[in-house]
């Protein structure tokens, strides 16, 4: 029997938080991979900066528009047979990517500009230079950002370009806010939707690997070996089946069997808790629960600290004083 009978508990629900996390974190990355929310959140992102103010207008709209036709971005999207019809949008632009698009817009309607009468072709367009290209972009707001960062730069093409990526790099990181707060509040649903179907009731779960030391073990030892293998082949389906813990409910009593439908108002408080601390537990993701899980088994790997000798408790390290006189050996 273990001498960390609390210390096991805690990560026997740590690795059940963990399995369940992979579970709803699988759900929801489907739900969100279906509806094409990130190519749709980011579509959102790249008109809102290139609208240059909170609200995406119209003239930031037609720009990203001619940014989406451009193919340097046609070629980051899904082929035609891969995808949903209804929004034929990337996932992902890289920063280099979009300053290309945007740049080569610009130079092209410049061209158009300074050559009405001729057929633009590509050689026209390479003759025009890169603050020819940014007064050619359509947009005030975005051609007031990209004069500001090639002051910035001294007029150093090669400077330009990496600001300009910067610029697009600082504005995804907000997008990516926007979408990780959007998933966040999908998961906390998905949570409460498998806690209620397979009855994740923390209480009963905490109870049982206290009382039960033969379930603690097993799930312990599952648990270590996750942690130490880690999780890359680990088989979501399966483990969660295999879990030696209280799930799914029993709605009628039958012999000895506990019903997990409560008759009393404790019960039912206690049922309550614990299936609102699991979803809560859940919602902090598969991450945080297998990058606990590892600390806390390193914890317990390690076991009580030795008692401290004499020579320590003085401060003296490894060093064995012999007397006085005598000579100190290491």
């Amino acid at each position: 029997m273990s001498n960390f009978p609390a210390l096991e508990v805690v990560i026997g629900l740590s690795f059940v938080y963990f399995v369940l996390s992979l579970i709803c974190s699988a759900v929801t990355e489907a739900i969100a991979s279906r509806l094409e929310w990130r190519a749709q959140t980011l579509e959102q992102g790249i008109k809102n900066l290139l609208s240059g103010s909170e609200e995406i207008t119209s003239t930031g709209r037609q720009l990203a528009s001619e940014v989406y036709d451009h193919p340097l971005i046609q070629g980051l999207i899904r082929p035609k047979k891969a995808r949903a019809p209804k929004t034929p949008r990337p996932s992902y632009i890289p920063s280099r990517t979009f300053v290309s698009a945007l740049i080569d817009i610009g130079a092209r309607t410049a061209a158009k500009r300074k050559h009405p009468d001729a057929e633009l072709d590509e050689e026209l367009v390479a003759k025009i230079d890169l603050v020819e290209a940014i007064g050619g972009i359509e947009n005030a707001r975005v051609r007031e950002a990209l004069f500001a960062l090639y002051r910035e730069a001294d007029g150093r093409a090669s400077d330009f370009r990496r600001g300009a990526e910067q610029w697009f790099d600082d504005s995804m990181e907000r997008v990516s806010g926007w979408y990780r707060r959007h998933v966040g509040r999908v998961l906390w649903i998905t949570a409460a939707v498998v806690v209620l179907l397979l009855n994740v009731d923390t209480v009963q779960i905490a109870s049982t690997l206290w009382t039960d030391d033969a379930t603690r073990a097993a799930v312990v030892a599952r648990a270590e070996t996750v942690a130490r293998e880690g999780s890359d082949n680990l088989d979501v389906e399966e483990t969660a089946r295999s879990l030696e813990v209280p799930l799914g409910w029993n709605l009628f009593k039958v012999g000895d069997e506990p019903q997990d439908i409560p008759n009393d108002v404790t019960g039912g408080i206690s049922k309550l808790l614990g299936l609102i601390l699991t979803v809560a537990a859940l919602s902090l993701g598969a991450q945080f629960w297998f990058d606990l899980l590892g600390k806390i088994v390193r914890v317990r790997g390690t076991g009580a600290p030795p008692a401290a000798s004499d020579a320590i408790r003085k401060g003296e390290g490894g060093e064995t004083r012999a007397g006085e006189g005598a000579a100190s050996t290491a």
